[in-house]
This record gives structure tokens, C-alpha cells and sequence, in this order.
């Protein structure tokens, strides 16, 4: 681990939403918040108040917003008003850094375009490339906002930070030159192996057999997760008395419910989310469009083998994982769960090998050389004004 900062830096953190609005996204983000804060740093965040009422609570600044196309359209665009950006432009004045997630919101938008103009040094975090929507309408629309005000974003940060590699060779591909700064999610200590007697402890809660074949599905009931593939290996495997156990909820929740074999827990806090994986024998996850899921992390940690897809960006940053197993088609997937069920993983080899590469102090190493790097050059411009 690095030695600790010097200097303590208000930094100020801007996301679309924050908890208990779920998603990977604000999970980074409040894992990055309380590191950051732990070292020494005064960080502010700020986020849509989305399920909540607008208001400050300590550290955590919450503004109305209109959300209205995640409610319509199951994408997580918030709109913030004059209220909010009277708040954003206060917080920008006392930072002396920004920080913000993604550059295809419009939060994202107000928030660098308010940090230029009060010439502050911004820093974003890029989590996802190109979504492959199955909508042809969803997908031009992002090509477009990445094609043009999300590239302006990007070039305008003067540090960007990924956790992906795929990531990072779209947004070069765009035009987006002068690199990214590779830094990969860390995560609290509860991430780690099961004993037996906590496995036992927590299926017996959710009334599942301590002996009984578990698949995990962990994430937002939508077909950009795979959904279409969970339900068509289930059909199979649910028949041969395999439970599928399901975190999570969403428009596609009814497609769920109707498969034979089925535990439904919809959103758990996230402080519960170690004992669900402590549940299960392998965690599926067939999506696409992702950067590097916080649910396949999380779930290594705990010494999960994961079945998961083609996607390039698992590809690119899982190719030498232990326990990681790559599908192209629903008969593949149904080979590989079938494999692990009938010959074992040597789960703590897998639970090692994530916590040397996923610890939360190296994630938070990371982020204090960019911040430091952001500071350098603030107080660089501010000499040569003088």
C-alpha cells in the first residue's frame, strides 16, 4: 500500500444516483467515498435524491431530479433543475476537485460544464462502453450522445479513470486520446470465503436445501443482463432440481417468477449482499455492454466460479481469472454450469486470487495518485497565473 497523501483534498463527487437507488455505479462510488474519507479527505456527494426527498444528510447532498425516462423507458437519465445546479455551482466553488461518473448523463453534462467554468480540474470515471440494446432506437441514441457531447466530456476531463480495458479502446476509438488511468473497484473485508456453518446458517433462512445445487442471478431484471438466457437455462436446469436464486428486480421480474425452481429476493441492502453469495454454487451472469461488474467481483471474492458471456469487455479482464467460464450460446451455458456442479472449483483458490486483485486498498491507492495528479496541476495553473 502507498503512503497516505499529504495533503487533504475537498473533493467533490457527482453521480446520477446515489443509494438506496442501486446499481453498480453508486456502489463504486460509495466505495470510493468512504475510502476517500477515511484517508483524510473531505468529500462531498452530490446525487439525484431518486427514491428519496432532496436534502443534505452529513457529507451526502441529495437534489430533486426528473427521472422520468427510467420509469418509462428502464433508462436511468435524471434531469436536475435550477435548484439542483444553485447547489452543484456552491459545491464546485469549494472543492478542489470534481469527480464524476460516466459521461453519457446529463448530470454528468452540468457538472463538468460548472467545474470549467470555475476553472476546477475534473476527474471522471468512464464504467460502461456501448450498451447493445435490443432496441435499435436506445442504441442510436447513445452512439450519438458518446459521438458528440459524451466525447467533448471526456476530452475535457483533465484526468479518466476505467476500470476496463474494453472501455478504455472504445473511447480511444472515438478520439478520446491521452490514455485512462486503469483502476479496478476494491470492496469491503465481508466479501470473502463462506465458512460452511454461515452457508448453512443463511440457505436455512431462505428455506433452501443445505445440499441442493444453487445458481445465482444478481442484478436489475432487464435484457441487457441476459435475462432471455437465465430464463432458457433455467427451464432446463430448474427441471433437473436446480434452484435459481435471483437478487434483484425489474420489468422482466414476471419472466422470473414463472420458472420452475425459483427463489426470488428482489433488492437486498447491500450490507446482505455477502450472505447471498455465501448461498450459491456458481453465479450466472450472461450479460452484455458491461465495463466489469461489481456482482462478478464480489462474487469471486467470496470464492464463486462465475458462467458468464462473450461480452469483450469479460474478455479483456477476465481471461486469466480462476473460475471464469465464457458462453456464447443457452446449450453452452447449461455445459458449463453442469461442469462445475458435477466436478467442483476450488473456491478458495478463487477467493485469493480476487483479493489480490480487488482489495479495496489498492482502489483507493489509485484514486489518491489521480486526485493527487488533479492537485499537482490545479496548483501548477495557479502559478502560472500569478
Amino acid at each position: 500500500m502507498m503512503e497516505p497523501m499529504q495533503q487533504s483534498l475537498k473533493i467533490l463527487v457527482v453521480t446520477s444516483f446515489m443509494p438506496p437507488h442501486l446499481g453498480g455505479l453508486e456502489l463504486v462510488a460509495a466505495s470510493l467515498v468512504e475510502g476517500l474519507r477515511e484517508r483524510g479527505h473531505d468529500v462531498r456527494w452530490l446525487s439525484s435524491a431518486v427514491p428519496l426527498s432532496a436534502g443534505q444528510d452529513g457529507h451526502l447532498v441529495r437534489v430533486d431530479a426528473f427521472n422520468g425516462s427510467e420509469d418509462w423507458f428502464s433508462v436511468p437519465l435524471p434531469i436536475w433543475g435550477p435548484s439542483a445546479l444553485v447547489q452543484l455551482r456552491k459545491l464546485c466553488k469549494w472543492a478542489d476537485a470534481v469527480q464524476v461518473h460516466d459521461c453519457i448523463y446529463p448530470t454528468s453534462w452540468a457538472a463538468v460544464a460548472m467545474a470549467k467554468l470555475l476553472k476546477k480540474p475534473v476527474l471522471i470515471t468512464q464504467h460502461i462502453a456501448e450498451v447493445p440494446y435490443p432496441s435499435r432506437l436506445k442504441v442510436g441514441l447513445q452512439r450519438l450522445i458518446y459521438a458528440t457531447v459524451g466525447r467533448w466530456l471526456m476530452k475535457s476531463c483533465d484526468v479518466r479513470v476505467t476500470s476496463s480495458l474494453q472501455v478504455r479502446d472504445y473511447f480511444e476509438a472515438l478520439g478520446v486520446s491521452g490514455g485512462f488511468k486503469i483502476i479496478v473497484p476494491g470492496f469491503a473485508a465481508r466479501f470473502r470465503l463462506p465458512s460452511p456453518s454461515q452457508r448453512r446458517e443463511w440457505r436455512q433462512k431462505y428455506g433452501i436445501a443445505p445440499d441442493g445445487r444453487v445458481i445465482l442471478f444478481v442484478g436489475r431484471l432487464v435484457e441487457k443482463k441476459g435475462i432471455s438466457s437465465v430464463v432458457e437455462v433455467q427451464k432446463v436446469m430448474g427441471q433437473e432440481g436446480t434452484t435459481l436464486l435471483v437478487a434483484g428486480d425489474g420489468p422482466e421480474k414476471a419472466r422470473i417468477l414463472a420458472l420452475p425452481q425459483v427463489v426470488h429476493l428482489q433488492q437486498l441492502p447491500y450490507a446482505e449482499m455477502h450472505a447471498i453469495y455465501s448461498m450459491a454454487d456458481v453465479l450466472l451472469l450472461p450479460s452484455y455492454g458491461e465495463g466489469l461488474p461489481l456482482t462478478v467481483q464480489e462474487s469471486m471474492l467470496t470464492g464463486l466460479p462465475v458462467v458468464v458471456s462473450r461480452d469483450p469487455s469479460y474478455v479483456m479482464n477476465l481471461a486469466e481469472a480462476p473460475g471464469v467460464n465464457m458462453c456464447e450460446t443457452v446449450p453452452e451455458l447449461i455445459v458449463a454450469l453442469r461442469k462445475i456442479f458435477e466436478l467442483g472449483v476450488d473456491r478458495e483458490y478463487i477467493a485469493s486470487w480476487a483479493k489480490e486483485a480487488w482489495g479495496k486498498d489498492k482502489f483507493i491507492d489509485g484514486y489518491e495518485r489521480a486526485f493527487e495528479t488533479l492537485a499537482c496541476r490545479a496548483q501548477s495553473g495557479k502559478h502560472a497565473e500569478k
